[in-house]
């Protein structure tokens, strides 16, 4: 079931009711629901609280490799994957991936 639900502005990445309809899709009998929020950012964490797994998505070549970590999303999340790694992407994917890599060590 896919089903988006625009945030109207309601700061957190995700709409109001998010964790109602999280809540329901439960109820309903699934086991598996994957939340997707808005975009990375400070205030853009408010799913971490919502849900079992909170994973970070970066995209390589986006010119910012380490904004997420200057806005404290890197610190929230469960797992954290590098997308897009082939093609003309995979060296700049490799990167983003040694950054993160450096990065998280001396988070922990």
């Amino acid at each position: 079931f896919i089903r988006p639900s625009p945030n109207r502005g309601h700061l957190g990445g995700v709409a109001k009711a998010t964790n109602a309809a999280i809540q329901l899709c439960e109820a309903g009998g699934y086991n598996v629901v994957i939340v997707e929020t808005v975009g990375a950012g400070q205030s853009e964490i408010a799913v971490a609280n919502m849900t079992d797994l909170f994973v970070l998505l970066i995209p390589p070549g986006s010119g910012d490799e380490l904004q997420g970590i200057k806005k404290g999303i890197v610190e929230v999340a469960d797992m954290v994957i590098v997308t897009k790694a082939d093609g003309a992407l995979k060296p700049a994917a490799r990167l983003v991936k040694t950054e993160y890599s450096r990065a998280l060590r001396l988070l922990r």
